[in-house]
């Protein structure tokens, strides 16, 4: 199940992934709810999830923590005690320019409960205040509206489009680009 905790909110315990967890990864990544938005274009099987986590978890340019939502029953998820809802990460972290990227994702019956934006908040702070970064960047497919508004609602600002830069799901997608500075995090 779950790892040890490494970040605590009102709702959701950010916590390490464990070996245990590569099948939930597997899984989540390879769910077409959670692949699609996310660009995974080939699959995934557990060998080479494990070869990920692997790599991950040995990297000092990487931080992937699982959502964990505490002690609540979602009526969506009850014929599941799993309360692992997704994973949360900084990949890449550049220690050189004070940059990473976030990346999230959410099984689509822990969302629209705001775990996500509670799990992105709590990674974005951790960034800055402990991992010392200047800006945390994000990119979102132009389909992935909810996505885009959470960004923004959490304090992101758009930056760019790429048009068409992206091929998902049998067409060529925009993507769109977020950042957040220290400064403005902290404001």
């Amino acid at each position: 199940m779950a790892g040890a905790t490494f970040l605590s909110g009102d709702r959701v315990t950010l916590t390490t992934v464990e070996a245990e967890d590569v099948e939930f990864l597997r899984d989540g990544v390879n769910d077409p709810r959670v692949r699609v938005p996310a660009g995974q274009v080939l699959p995934s099987n557990e060998r080479q999830e494990r070869e990920w986590f692997e790599a991950a978890s040995t990297s000092d340019d990487v931080v992937q923590l699982l959502v964990v939502v505490d002690g609540e029953a979602d009526e969506r998820s009850a014929e599941s005690s799993d309360t692992r809802a997704g994973v949360v990460e900084l990949d890449p972290i550049d220690r050189e320019t004070g940059t990473a990227d976030v990346a999230y994702w959410l099984r689509p019956e822990f969302r629209r409960n705001g775990y996500a934006r509670e799990a992105l908040e709590l990674v974005v702070d951790y960034a800055f205040s402990q991992l010392r970064l200047h800006r945390v960047n994000a990119a979102v497919y132009d389909f992935n509206e909810r996505s885009m508004e959470l960004l923004e609602a959490v304090g992101f600002t758009a930056e760019g489009v790429q048009r068409e830069s992206a091929f998902v799901d049998g067409a060529y997608r925009d993507t769109h680009y977020f950042g957040v500075l220290e400064d403005e995090w902290e404001s």
